[in-house]
């Protein structure tokens, strides 16, 4: 039987030559889905109920290998399950039908188990920890964040929404690159991302918690953003109202509406102390998490019907009686349509008939 130390290191040597032939920088998030193309497996996206992914490799009756990914799942969790399917392509495994990936995750962590797992999902599932979340794309995400470790499960999962993967993973990755101890990455990996969405809105209830709640500080400022109709931005800058400075919306798209404002509602991110890692106290957790605390806030959703398109939000910091801000935050917000069918190229759809 392998065990998941064995399936780790081989997994992880055989994500690195993957990341060196397909000439991957590891200092922006791993491209998976093109990944899977360049590689020559077909992929394609469908309604599989609770199924996260298959994998069906090359046959005499089927030319050329291919990944299918769960349409209706948030697009961290097709970039999860892609790595997944694709580690059983890497390993030469046989055809594999997947369930609620993340679901067995989150649910053997609670357990303090992930034994009963075969050795082909074992090496699966490293692969993708691996080839999503190389150790050197970790510490990237963590100085784009503005920290050198992460103090809170909030910092892992504004570091999955960079990177583009499964919170309970990107936990779970923190622990075997020895980033974050295995027992708190252990404990972080356990809770239910839903949570932690809930505890960033703070009581401001979303339509769907399928969706993302991104948590973005004055680090993000001039940084891209790939987001979903339905996803909710929790924006927190900092403020000195003493001085008369303050943040107001130069440009407010419309497919983004602002459901709270610190300074105009009684609202504001306070976090639960108990997540906190080892060594960290209650007392200065707020000043910690994702760099710095900030006095303002904003929580702004994208609107379900939001068109796909790219997005300018402008902030500018500055005094009503002045012209001129001292200051502007802007994010490039690029809401992505949903992938659905098979993902071709003109090029490969000429071949393939």
């Amino acid at each position: 039987m392998t065990t998941w130390v064995d399936a780790q290191t081989r997994a992880a040597v055989l994500a690195s030559q993957v990341h060196a032939d397909l000439e991957f920088d590891l200092e922006t998030p791993v491209d998976v889905l093109g990944a899977i193309q360049r590689l020559g497996i077909v992929l394609a996206l469908a309604d599989l109920g609770r199924t996260s992914g298959l994998y069906l490799p090359r046959s005499e009756i089927q030319r050329l290998p291919g990944i299918l990914l769960n349409s209706q799942h948030p697009r961290s969790r097709q970039r999860y399950t892609a790595a997944h399917e694709l580690g059983h392509h890497v390993f030469k495994h046989t055809a594999a039908i997947d369930g609620d990936l993340e679901d067995q995750l989150e649910v053997g962590l609670r357990r303090s188990s992930l034994e009963g797992w075969t050795d082909s999902e074992k090496e699966a599932e490293s692969f993708g920890a691996w080839f999503l979340m190389p150790r050197r794309l970790l510490r990237a995400g963590l100085t784009r964040l503005g920290l050198t470790e992460p103090r809170h499960p909030l910092d892992v999962y504004a570091l999955s929404l960079w990177l583009g993967t499964s919170y309970a993973a990107t936990a779970r990755q923190l622990g075997t690159t020895r980033l974050l101890s295995s027992f708190t990455a252990n404990r972080w990996a356990a809770l239910p991302p839903r949570e932690l969405k809930a505890e960033l809105s703070q009581g401001i209830q979303m339509p769907s918690y399928r969706n993302d709640v991104w948590w973005l500080d004055e680090h993000a400022d001039g940084q891209p953003l790939d987001l979903r109709p339905g996803d909710r931005l929790v924006l927190n800058l900092p403020e000195d109202v003493s001085s008369g400075f303050t943040w107001h919306f130069a440009t407010l798209p419309i497919p983004i509406s602002v459901a709270a404002d610190s300074f105009v509602n009684e609202w504001e991110p306070r976090f639960d102390s108990r997540w906190a890692s080892d060594g960290v106290g209650s007392a200065n957790l707020d000043l910690e998490l994702a760099g710095s605390a900030a006095p303002r806030a904003f929580v702004l959703d994208v609107s379900a019907q939001a068109e796909p398109g790219i997005y300018q939000l402008l902030l500018a910091y500055g005094r009503e009686w002045e012209d001129r801000p001292i200051r502007n935050f802007e994010l490039l917000i690029a809401v992505m349509a949903p992938l659905k069918g098979i993902q071709l190229s003109e090029e490969e759809l000429a071949v393939s008939i």
